[in-house]
């Protein structure tokens, strides 16, 4: 998909200048952007902007919940899902993974440590065997106790990956693996409202919860092959794409030769393991309106099993357009299990996918011109025959870098396993829905020079699914419309910067509650200290978003329900930050939340669930190599 450029482009608008390293010591690309013929790759930042940033939705202390999304997103995805999407903190799939290459081994160490024993700690290595042959390591642990009783949580993640591409163009590979698992306490939220709002300064861990001895955890592992050759007219010489760094010459011969790659014939294989469990060793507290098998005990737990086999053909005309095609077979087995391990759903499913892309590629970030995709996914046979996606985008590369991008998107797809079909001891149900249909465009502009983007969106969604406030599956049976922008922007006034990013989002709707508006700004001081051989920042980070009627979270199902008796938003989360960068390393202390009980009581992150009071953190950043 030509959606590639969004992400990327975006990152370019905050750094503009590592865009720029002619010969960066490491760098990345996704399977997407791979080419025998030079892939479109990234460099590693070793900046220090935005350091500070460093847990997703920059919340500690709150791992249990599941992701909490403040602006709409729709799932393409087609065939079958378990709907357990909102637990995927960290993005740890075959499509994310990061494959790199370098010209020397790269290291980057970054431990932090803060208030309640919050303790994390990333290590992450990369380096190239041959100069065809790449390995990466990354490994993440996280653990905190929280504020609140029944907030502890754990996070262990490990990736590794592998590229390699022969001398002569005729072979590659593409391999990862992964291994995520979050154990977390579940409390349920604070008993009473007003015993929070009203002792803003007291301990909170003497605060009621809801629930005692209550725990999810999660898991997902899996592992990714694919292999390909190539196919193409052979030459001798110097390899254009090799920077005239590979091949030798000796006299009128040949050391080696090389093919420039035409087509490719690819075939990969993905294994993929995900669970969810619940558990309550405490007697019933009679949060849950029903108990369906024990009132002393609760296991449930939900195991999702995939295989997917892949044959794929891939041609390049006219040097920059591609055409592939691909078959692919996946086939699902997901079980349910409650308490004494006793199975109350097993089924087998499969689906086969025919795969179709046209698009010219580009072949740098600095190339001009346009560039167009043409996308198209169809299930042929199996549990989710009929379901879609298709796309069409288009890119307008312009002088120094700046873009213009158009993305229309359509997909009929089924209604995620969890809605459908779900039994534990506290829920179960049996439902048919129809599929859901979406529309949507996108129209996006980037000027990394000039550090500026703005964009807008439109969704429209048929056959919507939700939890109603009674955490019951439901679907909406009209068209929803979902409408979007945002304006983003650098300022800088000598060593003074100011960042800011709003998004404008809008729905009628009464089964999508969204903030009208979200917004981040960092207001910072960078100079360079101790006879301008230290870099420093000085500031603060805001993060804010209007009221609205926050969905709640309901623990047993790991999912998000709508309700309409609580607003949250409406309210500032200030950090305040120090970086120093001491050539390859960056030591950074932060206070989060630092204006905790001193702007109000509103910080909730879900209703009846307050945010994180005001912490203490440090640590380093610390990257090896040359």
């Amino acid at each position: 998909m030509l959606c590639f450029c969004c992400c990327a482009l975006e990152a370019q608008v905050v750094d503009s200048s590592k865009s720029k390293i002619k010969y960066p010591f490491a760098e990345y690309c996704l399977e997407k952007d791979f080419s025998p013929n030079g892939s479109l790759h990234t460099p590693v930042d070793t900046s220090m902007d935005g350091v500070q940033r460093y847990f997703p939705n920059n919340f500690p202390f709150q791992l249990g919940l599941a992701n909490r999304k403040l602006i709409f997103q729709s799932d393409p995805e087609i065939g079958f899902r378990t709907g357990f999407d909102p637990l995927d903190l960290f993005g740890y799939n075959k499509e994310e993974m990061r494959y790199y290459h370098t010209r020397t081994p790269f290291t980057e160490v970054f431990p932090m440590f803060g208030g309640k024993k919050e303790q994390q700690v990333k290590l992450f290595h990369t380096q190239n065997i041959t100069q065809q042959w790449n390995i990466a390591l990354n490994m993440m642990r996280i653990r905190s106790e929280g504020f609140y009783h029944g907030q502890v949580c754990t996070d262990n993640n490990i990736s590794a990956s592998t590229n390699y591409l022969s001398k002569n163009k005729r072979y590659s590979l593409l391999a990862n693996g992964f291994a995520c698992s979050v154990k977390a306490d579940e409390n349920g939220g604070i008993r009473n409202d007003s015993s929070f709002e009203n002792n803003l300064f007291a301990d909170k861990m003497l605060l009621p919860v809801n629930l005692l001895n209550t725990r999810s955890k999660r898991l997902h592992r899996g592992v990714y092959v694919k292999q390909s050759l190539h196919f193409g007219k052979s030459r001798h010489g110097e390899d254009p794409s090799s920077g005239g760094k590979e091949n030798i010459m000796k006299g009128d011969s040949v050391v080696s030769s090389f093919i420039h790659p035409t087509h490719s014939l690819s075939y990969s294989f993905y294994a993929v393991e995900d669970m969810f469990a619940y558990t309550e060793t405490t007697p019933d507290t009679n949060y849950y309106e029903n108990t369906f098998f024990s009132k002393k005990k609760t296991l449930d737990s939900t195991h999702l099993s995939t295989f997917e086999h892949a044959v794929s053909w891939k041609s390049t005309f006219l040097q920059k357009i591609t055409a592939e095609i691909s078959f692919s077979q996946k086939a699902m087995r997901i079980a349910q299990t409650k308490r004494d391990s006793f199975l109350a759903t097993d089924s087998l499913m499969k689906d086969e996918i025919i795969h179709f892309e046209l698009r010219k590629r580009m072949d740098s970030y600095h190339a001009t011109g346009f560039y167009w995709n043409v996308n198209y996914n169809y299930i042929t046979s199996g549990s989710n025959k009929g379901d879609y996606s298709m796309n069409l985008g288009l890119i307008a590369s312009l002088k120094n870098d700046k873009k213009i991008f158009f993305e229309l998107l359509n997909d009929y797809r089924c209604v995620p396993f969890i809605y459908s079909n779900y039994t534990s001891n506290h829920f179960w149900w049996r439902n048919t829905f129809d599929k859901i249909s979406d529309l949507r465009g996108k129209l996006y502009y980037f000027d990394p020079m000039h550090k500026f983007s703005f964009g807008a969106e439109m969704d429209q969604v048929n056959g919507y699914v939700y939890f109603d406030s009674t955490f019951t599956p439901r679907q909406f049976d009209s068209t929803i419309n979902i409408y979007s922008a945002f304006i983003q922007k650098n300022f800088r006034l000598g060593h003074f910067h100011f960042n800011t990013k709003v998004v404008w989002q809008n729905t009628k709707s009464d089964v999508i509650h969204l903030p009208q508006f979200v917004t981040n700004h960092s207001l910072y001081y960078q100079g360079r200290w101790f006879r301008k051989v230290t870099d420093i920042q000085l500031g603060i980070d805001i993060a804010y978003c209007t009221s609205y009627y926050g969905d709640a979270y309901m623990p047993a199902l790991g999912q998000y329900y709508l309700q309409d008796k609580k607003m949250i938003g409406n309210y500032p989360f200030i950090d305040f930050f120090f970086n120093m960068k001491v050539r390859h390393a960056v030591f950074l202390i932060k206070f989060d939340h630092a204006n905790a009980g001193f702007s109000g009581s509103n910080y909730y992150l879900a209703p009846h669930m307050p945010g994180p009071d005001m912490t203490f953190n440090f640590g380093f950043r610390w990257m090896f190599f040359d």
